[in-house]
């Protein structure tokens, strides 16, 4: 007849909850699940998600390496191929398949039909970091951009590997520490 801990009650409580309602539960998150979804497929929603895709924790400096090796070894080859510079930036945005980065590369064919150097305006989008953009100004006054650019895929494609490899030593304390505090809570239950 004591009164239990307020851990056990709490642990009671949710299981109860769950029980009781767990058709609503489902059918909650069935719900939220395909808005999520059908809100990803809009306009908006794909460029927020896409944004946000570069912002993630552990994975967002991944993504955003392989979207720079991709973005570098793309332009390279295009440049390479003879094939005008606002043509291969609208190709290269659109076969990157993200939004964000989409709308940034587009943006730069207005400057460039401006008259301002590649440099100039990449350093405008605010996508590119200090090493594209040293190796863009490099390239552009040499006339090699195409090899240089190269260059940086190749760099961030084996960072890309080097971090993905890293990746499962940094979510093993995650999980090891998730995992105690559900059976800490389910020992004070």
């Amino acid at each position: 007849g004591a009164e239990l801990p307020l851990a056990t009650r709490v642990l009671m409580n949710i299981s109860n909850f769950s029980v009781a309602y767990w058709p609503q539960l489902l059918a909650t998150l069935t719900v939220v699940f395909f808005g999520v979804r059908h809100y990803i497929n809009t306009d908006e929603g794909r460029y927020r998600w896409d944004k946000q895709k570069l912002k993630l924790p552990l994975a967002g400096e991944i993504i955003y390496r392989a979207t720079l090796a991709r973005f570098s070894r793309l332009f390279s080859m295009s440049i390479k191929a003879g094939v005008p510079l606002i043509t291969a930036l609208t190709v290269v945005a659109k076969a990157l398949d993200n939004r964000y980065v989409e709308d940034r590369l587009l943006g730069m064919q207005t400057g460039i039909e401006r008259g301002e150097s590649i440099t100039r305006t990449a350093a405008a989008t605010g996508l590119f970091d200090g090493l594209v953009m040293q190796m863009m100004a490099v390239g552009e006054e040499t006339g090699s951009i195409d090899t240089l650019l190269a260059e940086v895929a190749s760099f961030y494609e084996a960072e890309v590997e080097n971090d993905i490899d890293k990746l499962s030593a940094r979510i093993e304390p995650i999980l090891t520490v998730v995992i105690a505090g559900i059976v800490l809570v389910l020992a004070l239950g």
